[in-house]
């Protein structure tokens, strides 16, 4: 008996014999934050943005730092497709703190767009 159970404890959980995660982002899985806009661009790699979500919790000037996208994903911002290698503004995180939203991304592009249209409007 001890056998079998054994045997499925390591057909479940063998190493290699999971799927890799997608490197893709679905942005269905991600959906939009309920409010989220660009309070002030701080330098060329930093700016600060409000984000509040009932999942990922309420943020009042988050600072993002610019980086290139790791992984494809869905822009918080726009709702735009990225692609890896885009330049992205992502939360800025720590070991002891990381945020509820440490993962999300707005394109660089979009952050610019926003800014434009608020001082325009």
């Amino acid at each position: 008996m001890g056998k079998a159970v054994k045997s499925t404890f390591e057909r479940r959980f063998r190493p290699g014999k999971r799927k890799p995660p997608s490197p893709y982002r679905d942005a269905e899985a991600t959906p939009r934050p309920s409010r989220i806009f660009v309070q002030e661009i701080l330098s060329v790699h930093t700016v600060s943005i409000y984000w509040s979500d009932s999942q990922t919790g309420h943020y009042a000037e988050q600072l993002w730092r610019l980086g290139l996208a790791r992984v494809a994903g869905c822009c918080a911002l726009s709702g735009r497709p990225i692609s890896s290698g885009e330049r992205v503004f992502r939360p800025r995180r720590s070991p002891m703190n990381v945020p509820g939203n440490w993962d999300r991304m707005v394109l660089a592009s979009a952050i610019l767009e926003q800014t434009q249209t608020r001082h325009s409007a």
